[in-house]
């Protein structure tokens, strides 16, 4: 079905003026007398002979003429036809983008109200110029739920799109555009009765969702677009993006591997400018569980530059806790100037130190645990020797501490490489039980291993010690006391025998001290080992017999920062999660109900999520979708335990950083990214009502101006010739 619609009918009362030229074409025929005259016998004889020609000329000239005067007219009316010239009807599938850019401000009004406005306008002029052709709202959020989906369209459509509208609010997730199209493709293709689809995409047109990182088309929208080009349909996109000037709270984090009841624990806040212009001075505000308030300086941020703004906070008791970051800046997309950090505090780090040498009044670790058991630390050592090392579970640690071991067993060692990969800490002190070729065979590995280095053999001269020198300021052993560590070392540790570390520079390890000077042996190698895990190897024995190190102050200090370093890092990630995310939690039905309440710590998101039952041994799983929450920032997860005790677990959901990359995408940058054979099947659509209409409705204008010319050619060509004869 072809439906016939003008963007100016008004103007179509000048219809009338294609009387125009036979009115005075009639005139003049009025206008002749007749006047007896010899001469005129023979002309009039004349013109009877050629009188159809001459009335066929002239009919002729007077057709051309009344054709480009309506030509005119409805040029300038400009017709739309929104049926396409081949009949039969067309499916209009709107595609609204409900992400959390849409949540943008542009001028008063956000993106998302814009997109509405477009998509209500959209509906309006359906119904006035495509009765009877089908029409669908589909949101970006929900491609596989529509909220209208093949409805014919009347008179009345407008009015139903505009209420429906107003019920639909914006998401904060990110969108994939391709798999919503893809969606839609696939939907259309069973809808009966029609024609032709057209997609019409409602939202911010951003790079981010068009190309990759790497500026390639995004794949799943390219395979989209490919797909509706095989089954004949048109893409429009609608609307652009809004200004591209951010400064986000991209992440805020534990600074530390960890954080432990009454220690400082540090942290940050990476702010980064996201925009394309510099971006001012301004402030953040950090909240830990809502109370404590402190208030830092952000520095101006060139294009592209991304800071740390660091903190510290020490938490009096152990569990879960929030910290919320928040900009204070005007901005217009507000929703990534807050960000929220939810993180487990543990009462205690627990430390195994395991002795190879036990004596009553000075064992291996005697030293160590006083260093470590220091009041305020945060750390808890436990002391075992190397025979009962089989029998503990290492797990239960986030750090082992092996001193002068003479080899681990091949089933420990087994152990010990799966506990270092699985993110736990390794550290390992030698001496003069140590059997190198034992360690190297079964840790070392060929750099396979978690010992950081291989062993060689015991050097050194009693009666000659020597200094040593640190050399890794940068490292995070280091952290805060840098300059602490590089005067303690060269001042007052003096090394009388070590086991020698061989170095070739390819082990990935970094070596934080060594003896004598800079080029000296390495007295002291970190290295990274799995998903996380670190492992350090000292040259020296923990106790006094190969050096002054453990009868310094220097010893508590490096024994610490060693244990911050390698210690097994705090796992947030499970509890930090964006909109698409899910948050678990596995529940023992011997002591929980299955039924959780989940609530937002700010706002009055509440609503309660029950896991389904499970076959013993196996615990229930509770799950929790992040989609279906309403809100951003810190929740609360309160589970109902059969004795009546509280039991509450805490995570955050926070805006994809994704969505922050507010940088448009325009026609031109479709042609120069996307394959050419797409471009004549896509087509962008900005802020102009007239344009957008004329796109969505297949406007004619070129073909009515061309026409419109080759009348005026026409008819100036033949009153020129027929003149003349």
């Amino acid at each position: 079905m072809l439906a016939l619609g003008f963007l100016h009918p008004l103007l179509l009362w000048g219809l009338p003026l294609c009387a125009v030229p036979i009115v005075i074409h009639l005139l003049n025929r009025r206008r002749h007398q007749t006047r007896p005259w010899a001469a005129m016998t023979f002309l009039l004889a004349a013109m009877q002979r050629n009188k159809k020609r001459l009335q066929m000329e002239q009919w002729l000239v007077l057709l051309l003429r009344t054709l480009a005067v309506l030509l005119l007219v409805l040029l300038v009316s400009r017709p739309l036809l929104d049926g396409g010239l081949g009949g039969g009807r067309t499916h209009h599938v709107a595609l609204l983008d409900d992400s959390a850019s849409m949540q943008q401000r542009s001028g008063s009004a956000t993106l998302y109200a814009k997109a509405k406005e477009r998509v209500r306008a959209f509906a309006e002029r359906l119904a006035t110029t495509a009765a009877g052709d089908a029409f669908s709202l589909v949101r970006t959020s929900r491609p596989q739920q529509p909220d209208v989906w093949s409805l014919r369209v009347g008179p009345d459509l407008g009015q139903r799109v505009a209420a429906l509208l107003q019920e639909l609010p914006a998401g904060d997730g990110a969108p994939d555009l391709g798999a919503a199209l893809a969606a839609d493709v696939q939907r259309a293709a069973g809808v009966d009765g029609i024609a032709r689809t057209e997609h019409h995409v409602f939202g911010d047109a951003r790079a981010a969702d068009w190309t990759t990182d790497d500026d390639k088309p995004a794949p799943a929208l390219f395979a989209a677009l490919v797909a509706s080009k095989a089954a004949g349909e048109r893409v429009f996109a609608h609307g652009a993006a809004g200004p591209p000037q951010d400064v986000a709270i991209v992440d805020v984090r534990l600074a530390d591997r960890f954080a432990v009841a009454g220690a400082s624990a540090a942290l940050a806040a990476d702010v980064q400018n996201l925009g394309l212009d510099p971006a001012p001075a301004g402030s953040l505000t950090v909240e830990v569980d809502g109370q404590s308030r402190v208030v830092l300086a952000v520095p101006p941020l060139a294009p592209g530059e991304r800071l740390a703004v660091p903190f510290a906070h020490t938490f009096a008791v152990g569990g879960p806790h929030r910290v919320d970051a928040q900009l204070e800046a005007a901005d217009t997309y507000p929703l990534d100037d807050r960000r929220t950090l939810a993180l487990d505090v543990r009462d205690k780090s627990r430390v195994l130190l395991v002795d190879g040498q036990p004596d009553e009044d000075d064992g291996e670790t005697f030293f160590l645990q006083a260093a470590l058991d220091a009041p305020e630390s945060g750390v808890e050592p436990q002391v075992v020797t190397d025979d009962g090392l089989d029998d503990v579970e290492l797990a239960a640690f986030d750090a082992v501490w092996l001193c002068n071991v003479q080899a681990p067993s091949p089933a420990l060692a087994e152990r010990l490489a799966a506990f270092v990969a699985g993110g736990g800490g390794l550290v390992v002190w030698c001496g003069a039980q140590v059997d190198a070729a034992a360690w190297n065979e079964r840790l070392w590995r060929g750099g396979a291993g978690p010992l950081p280095l291989p062993i060689g053999d015991i050097a050194g001269d009693p009666d000659r010690p020597e200094k040593a020198a640190f050399t890794a300021p940068e490292h995070p052993v280091a952290d805060g006391v840098g300059e602490v560590l590089d005067l303690l070392f060269g001042s007052v540790v003096l090394a009388k025998r070590w086991l020698q570390l061989v170095d070739d520079g390819t082990s990935g390890a970094t070596i934080v001290a060594r003896i004598r000077d800079a080029e000296g042996p390495p007295l002291l190698a970190v290295r990274s080992v799995g998903q996380g895990g670190q492992a350090a190897l000292c040259a020296l024995s923990a106790d006094k017999a190969w050096s002054n190190l453990p009868s310094t102050d220097l010893f508590v200090v490096l024994c610490h920062q060693l244990h911050r370093a390698t210690a097994r890092r705090s796992d947030v990630a499970g509890q930090n999660l964006l909109p698409d995310g899910i948050w678990r939690t596995a529940l023992d039905a011997a002591s929980l109900r299955l039924d959780a309440t989940v609530r937002a710590l700010r706002g009055d998101d509440e609503r309660t999520f029950t896991a389904p039952e499970a076959q013993p041994p196996a615990p229930a799983q509770l799950v929790v979708p992040m989609a279906e929450l309403r809100q951003l920032g810190a929740y609360e997860v309160e589970l109902a335990r059969h004795d009546g005790a509280p039991d509450k677990r805490l995570f955050a959901r926070n805006p994809p950083l994704a969505e922050s990359r507010l940088v448009g995408f325009a026609a031109a940058d479709f042609a120069r990214v996307y394959p050419a054979e797409l471009r004549d099947r896509v087509a962008f659509v900005r802020d102009d009502d007239r344009a957008e209409a004329a796109a969505a409705g297949g406007e004619p204008w070129p073909l009515l101006a061309a026409l419109l010319l080759a009348c005026m050619l026409l008819e100036t060509l033949l009153a020129w010739r027929f003149g003349r004869r």
